[in-house]
């Protein structure tokens, strides 16, 4: 089976009363039909291994998030009762878990599982950081993909401190992240170090050049319109160019004065890295055949608890109180529908009739 088309990207926002918004998109080649799933504290859970049980643990916060499929110990973005936000990300060709043979069994998870883990066990993103010393993370294959899923993660606090994690050379690597941005393949640094071409990228309105000398005749020159500014900024659905643009835009966003107005205006920055169906091909040549398109989008208000989502198949932003969600719960797990996420389903419409 050829690697499927993974694509996401991440970004963050804070608004003018300090508190702090995060959001992704969900981009795979096939839907994960994803579903919210809601785990109280106190939940138990127990990691894979490719030697038998992994580790065994229960949840010290209760938490929310969208899973992998019927997966529900997988989850692919959530919001813990903390405030801590965790984002899984692809990283194709560049994780490099630990070997089994050096992995401690009882401290074993799936690459998927660790997402999990965190917003179980951790409030802040210096407890993450503090943590992950206690977990070992193997290379296991997902029945529903067949195949090792390279992943890494963007975890961020309602501090606004954010991190990087990547399985690099068998270690879990941390690094801080201030962009507060991540997509996925190379390296995170690398991508930081990619910045750097563009430096004189701007959202202010370029000033008029005039053109030769004095006494042989000018020629003054103009923009022609709003944005010019940011010519050269990289249009394409690439992991680098995606990274560059969500940098831009939350770098120049204006700021709103509290955490409603920025998950709102988040959704709107993630609005840019919407892939419409059939913009992104496969590679010829490869088993893979489905075009990647945008699954699903949310976005976690990290003071309010609120998780924030739309899917491919409707586009009306849904909102999910975690507390209220926790108490409805009553201590079990519970699952959520997260809406139509098939490539041919519709969004629905609104009419509007004229009496």
């Amino acid at each position: 089976m050829g690697q499927l088309a993974k694509a996401c990207t991440g970004g963050a926002l804070t608004a003018a009363d300090g508190s702090v918004v995060v959001g992704r998109t969900l981009e795979f080649g096939k839907p994960l039909d994803s579903q919210i799933a809601v785990w109280p504290a106190g939940s138990k859970f127990v990691g894979s291994s490719n030697r038998g049980q992994g580790l065994s643990y229960r949840s010290r916060h209760g938490f929310v998030g969208a899973t992998v499929a019927q997966y529900s110990d997988m989850i692919l973005d959530g919001l813990n009762e903390k405030g801590l936000n965790v984002g899984l990300f692809y990283f194709p060709g560049f994780a490099q878990y630990t070997t089994d043979a050096k992995a401690r069994p009882a401290r074993t998870l799936a690459p998927a599982q660790l997402g999990t883990w965190l917003l179980a066990n951790f409030a802040t993103v210096e407890e993450v950081r503090a943590g992950l010393n206690n977990v070992d993370v193997t290379a296991q294959v997902i029945s529903l993909l067949g195949e090792v899923p390279d992943v890494h993660f963007k975890v961020q606090d309602a501090s606004g401190k954010s991190i990087v994690i990547e399985p690099r050379e068998g270690r879990l690597l941390v690094h801080d992240n201030p962009s507060r941005v991540l997509t996925n393949s190379p390296t995170f640094p690398w991508h930081i170090t990619n910045l750097t071409n563009y430096l004189t990228t701007s959202s202010a309105y370029p000033a008029p050049l005039t053109l030769g000398a004095p006494g042989a005749g000018q020629t003054k020159l103009t923009p022609f319109g709003m944005g010019a500014g940011g010519f050269g900024l990289p249009g394409d659905f690439s992991p680098p160019s995606r990274f560059v643009r969500m940098v831009f835009l939350t770098h120049n966003a204006k700021q709103t004065p509290n955490s409603r107005a920025a998950v709102s205006s988040l959704f709107h920055i993630l609005n840019n890295f919407d892939i419409p169906l059939g913009a992104a091909q496969p590679p010829a040549g490869t088993a893979e055949s489905n075009p990647d398109f945008t699954t699903w989008t949310s976005v976690s208000n990290l003071r309010d608890l609120t998780f924030n989502w739309k899917t491919f198949g409707d586009q009306q932003v849904k909102t999910l109180s975690l507390r209220q969600a926790l108490d409805a719960a009553n201590g079990q797990l519970k699952l959520l529908p997260m809406g139509p996420q098939q490539p041919d389903a519709v969004s629905p419409t609104l009419e509007v009739r004229v009496n």
